[in-house]
């Protein structure tokens, strides 16, 4: 049912993508910016679905309570559990449960959206490079182009652990395609690495 509503939504909304630098990945942060709209999630989850890709994306645990949990996991989300496991009462940070999902898994693909909101904003969230440098998985560098109606991932980071120049080769890439968005105003690199 869900190839069929995405194969309905690319037609419908004449997408094409092209997301074949993931197929020889079995584990990896994807970043996709700019993210500016709804669409992003539909047509995203929808060129996951067809191209193959074991996108999940990450929803805190508590969201699976029945019957919410079967639609969840059949939409791609994984639960992320940040209770504490030695017994204290300090929960786990986001990005170590993140970590945890990405390391239990055989496949997965975590995608992340780094501005953390549809809105403008003049600094991207660094979750994503910690994540991947936690779990030792490459960064996927992907885009929904609105101009020619294309989702493409074309790049794949692997983090030297030196924050500073590997966010500087990000915004880089992410340079030239902060006006793709559906709502171009919005988009904008992170000033810090700019």
């Amino acid at each position: 049912m869900l190839k069929i509503i995405s194969r309905l939504i690319m037609l419908v909304k004449g997408w094409t993508y092209n997301v074949d630098q993931l197929k020889p990945i079995d584990k990896c942060v994807l970043i996709v910016a700019p993210h500016t709209s709804a669409w992003d999630m539909a047509i995203g989850k929808a060129i996951f679905v067809l191209g193959k890709i074991p996108a999940k994306i990450a929803v805190k645990k508590e969201a699976f309570f029945w019957p919410l949990n079967w639609l969840l996991r059949y939409l791609g989300c994984i639960p992320i559990d940040r209770t504490p496991k030695d017994g204290s009462k300090q929960r786990i940070s986001l990005v170590d449960a993140m970590v945890n999902s990405i390391k239990k898994e055989k496949k997965i693909c975590m995608v992340i959206t780094p501005e953390g909101s549809r809105g403008k904003r003049k600094q991207w969230k660094t979750g994503f490079y910690h994540i991947a440098v936690k779990a030792n998985v490459p960064i996927a560098l992907g885009y929904l182009d609105f101009d020619v109606k294309e989702g493409i991932v074309d790049k794949i980071f692997y983090p030297t652990g030196d924050m500073d120049k590997d966010m500087r080769e990000i915004m880089e890439f992410y340079k030239d395609k902060t006006h793709l968005g559906k709502y171009p105003n919005r988009c904008v690199t992170d000033e810090r690495w700019s």
